[in-house]
This record gives structure tokens, C-alpha cells and sequence, in this order.
């Protein structure tokens, strides 16, 4: 007998029933997701002490004193080479190769230059990358004597080559330098021209396949776009630090850009030295492998931080 719009008793026992477990499986679902999200921000938090103490001890047994250095001005395309493996990352293992070596070779020479022209805006310092020293842009423009005004100094000459050194033997990290490497050999004066971004892609990407990366033509042209609009590629986009401009366009990955930034903070004071620079990198990635993040986010983790150590290794700048 139907009696209740033209349900049964039995039959809207039924629907009831099912409502419920409807209901039930949402509201377990969403436990579980805040579970989730609760125990990643507690294992990130807990990383970020243990890193913490491994810094304090390293420098202190290393006897490395803790000063300003050239390092800190050019942390900008560092983390831009690591941003670029995160945010190309979410396509594999070519995505986060493809990220951070097309992050290196658009904003790699746009921040170096840029170091260049102010390397004597707070202290004076000459810096040193790779053995090669930073030669200031111009000397005080001098006054004429005959009108006593400024003679207009010659722009300066900037030049960004990169160099062979590798600070692992494997990976992307590694991968990241020697692609860098062998474009720069190909294709002269490469960093130092308007190259356009289709023409960088193209090198990149023949480069890579050469290692036998396959590279989807759709995932590559998202991923370029996600790139352009998010790291500089002409010296007068760099208003904003970057580290808050990724945090703030990647909210998702927040976690991992400050871990990111605490590393490439530290590894400024080592001015480039292979060997501290891979007994550095090995000590913090053990903390990293003993911390209780998901292994998918070790793996996240530990390629960025290797592409930003090897970065760190990589430009020679004149």
C-alpha cells in the first residue's frame, strides 16, 4: 500500500536509510581530509624544528661565522629554479625537470643581472660565484671640468655563462646543471640575449630528450603559462620578494616554500663551495628522509632542494 507520496512504509524506510549512509560517508570523508591536513601541518612543523637544530649544529662544528654575504642578494633566482621543479612537478618527473631548468634560463640571468647592478648598493662588497669575481658596474660618474657636468658613464657589460660543476651526481638536480650546461655549449650567448620563450622551450625540450624525457606538447604550454606568470623574465618585473609572491599564487605549496627558504638562507653562507654545499645538502636531507611527511612529499621535497643546491653552483656571472 503506498502512503506516504507514493512510497510504501517499507520502501521510505529504505530512502531513509540510504540518506543516512549518505550522509555518514560525507561527514567520515571530511574527517578523514582534516585528519589529513592536521597531521601534515604538525609533521611540517616538526621538520622545521629538526632543521632548525641541524643548522645550529652545522655551522658551529663547520666553525662557518654567521655574516652577511653575496649569497643573500641572489637568492631570488635560486628559489626560482626550486619554485620551478614544485610547480612543475604536478606533471612527474618531466614537469619538475622541464619547471626548474626553464625557470633557470628565463629568470636565472634576469636576477643575476640585476645583482650585478646593485652589487654596491648596501656595503661596497665584490661577491664571488663559481671562482669568478663580480666586477662592479662603474666607478662614481666623474665631473667634467670644463662644464662640471656628469659624464654619462658606458652601460655595463653583463655577461652569464654557466658553469660544470654539479653538487650531486644524479637526479634532477643534477640533470638541472648539466641540460643548462650543454644548451649554454649549443647555443652561444644564449642567457644573454631576448630569447623568447618558445625558442627556450624548444632548446629545453630537445635537450631533454635527449636523456629520454617524453614531454606532452598540451602539459608543456599549461605549464610554461603557470611558469610566465609567475616568475619574473625582465628585470623590472622584480618588485615583489618572490618568496611571497609563490606563497601567495601557490598557497597549496606553502609548506614546501618555506622549507625551501630556509634552505637557500643557509646555504648562501657557504659562497658556493661544492663540498660544504653537498655535506650541507646530505645532512639536511636526511633530516627530511626521517621526518614523518608521506613519502610522495620527501620526494617533492628533496628534488627541489637538490636543483637549488646545484643552482647555487651553477652561473658564472661577468
Amino acid at each position: 500500500m503506498k502512503n506516504f507520496i507514493g512510497f510504501s512504509l517499507s520502501e521510505l524506510h529504505k530512502v531513509l536509510l540510504i540518506v543516512c549512509v549518505i550522509c555518514m560517508t560525507s561527514c567520515s570523508s571530511e574527517t578523514r581530509i582534516d585528519t589529513l591536513n592536521s597531521d601534515k601541518e604538525f609533521a611540517y612543523h616538526e621538520l622545521q624544528k629538526d632543521l632548525a637544530a641541524y643548522n645550529t649544529t652545522f655551522w658551529i662544528e663547520n666553525d662557518i661565522p654567521q655574516t652577511r654575504s653575496f649569497w643573500r642578494r641572489l637568492r631570488g633566482y635560486l628559489f626560482a629554479d626550486a619554485g620551478g621543479a614544485l610547480l612543475g612537478s604536478i606533471f612527474g618527473g618531466w614537469g619538475a625537470l622541464f619547471g626548474a631548468v626553464y625557470c633557470s634560463a628565463v629568470a636565472g640571468p634576469v636576477y643575476a643581472e640585476m645583482e650585478l647592478l646593485n652589487a654596491d648598493n648596501n656595503d661596497g662588497m665584490k661577491g664571488e660565484v663559481c671562482d669568478t669575481i663580480i666586477k662592479l658596474p662603474f666607478d662614481p660618474i666623474p665631473l667634467d671640468p670644463q662644464n662640471v657636468a656628469p659624464v654619462v658613464p658606458v652601460e655595463p657589460t653583463f655577461y652569464a655563462t654557466v658553469s660544470n660543476l654539479t653538487v650531486t651526481t644524479s637526479g634532477i638536480g643534477h640533470m638541472h646543471n648539466v641540460i643548462l650546461y650543454n644548451m649554454d655549449k649549443k647555443h652561444s650567448n644564449l642567457y644573454n640575449q631576448q630569447t623568447n620563450y618558445r625558442d627556450m622551450a624548444k632548446y629545453i625540450t630537445s635537450e631533454m630528450k635527449e636523456y629520454n624525457y617524453t614531454i606532452p606538447v598540451a602539459e608543456q604550454n599549461t605549464l610554461i603559462q603557470k611558469i610566465n606568470s609567475s616568475i619574473p623574465n625582465d628585470k623590472t618585473e622584480i618588485d615583489t620578494d618572490i618568496v611571497t609572491h609563490l606563497k601567495t599564487a601557490y598557497p597549496e605549496f606553502t609548506n614546501e616554500f618555506s622549507i625551501l627558504e630556509d634552505f637557500i638562507a643557509n646555504i648562501e653562507r657557504i659562497n658556493g663551495n661544492v663540498e660544504f654545499m653537498k655535506t650541507y645538502l646530505d645532512g639536511y636531507l636526511q633530516i627530511i628522509e626521517n621526518s614523518n611527511l608521506s613519502e610522495s612529499e620527501k620526494d617533492l621535497l628533496i628534488s627541489s632542494l637538490e636543483v637549488a643546491a646545484n643552482s647555487a653552483v651553477l652561473w658564472i656571472i661577468e
